[in-house]
């Protein structure tokens, strides 16, 4: 049985489709975290999924920034800035899963953590940023 945390709300996509693509995949990396907890798969594998999902935002955030220099976001140390904070969270969770485990609560913060920040992010900054990337690509 799989379980989801939460599913992609098309409501979700800023419309620049490999910017949507890339946040699909960090919503189906929160939602394999959860399964994994959730279906008892040990220690090693919560903790793969785990580096997964913060690997994969990392690099996510980086091709978000790549963008924003390409296409000259007026936004862009602001934005820069708020994906360091989120990297600092995510080292900090990582820390806490190799020093105490995959426990339900942890893995249920981590979700709560991660998956809200995602949408909170996507929904404010990203919109905008998207936003202005099209109207420069559209213009090219």
């Amino acid at each position: 049985m799989g379980y989801t945390f939460t599913a992609w709300n098309p409501e979700w996509a800023t419309g620049h489709k490999f910017i949507d693509e890339q946040h699909q995949r960090l919503i189906v990396a929160v939602n394999a975290l959860f399964d994994a907890q959730r279906n008892g798969k040990g220690k090693q594998e919560v903790e793969r999924t785990m580096n997964f999902l913060v690997e994969y935002t990392i690099s996510h955030f980086n091709d978000e920034e790549k963008l924003q220099q390409k296409h000259e976001y007026p936004g862009y140390e602001a934005h820069k800035e708020i994906h360091a904070d989120f990297k600092k969270i995510a080292q900090e969770l990582i820390s806490t899963l190799r020093m105490e485990g995959p426990t339900d609560d942890f893995i249920n913060e981590v979700c709560v953590t991660i998956g809200r920040w995602i949408i909170n992010h996507i929904k404010s900054e990203d919109f905008r940023m998207a936003a202005h990337v099209r109207s420069k690509e559209q213009n090219a």
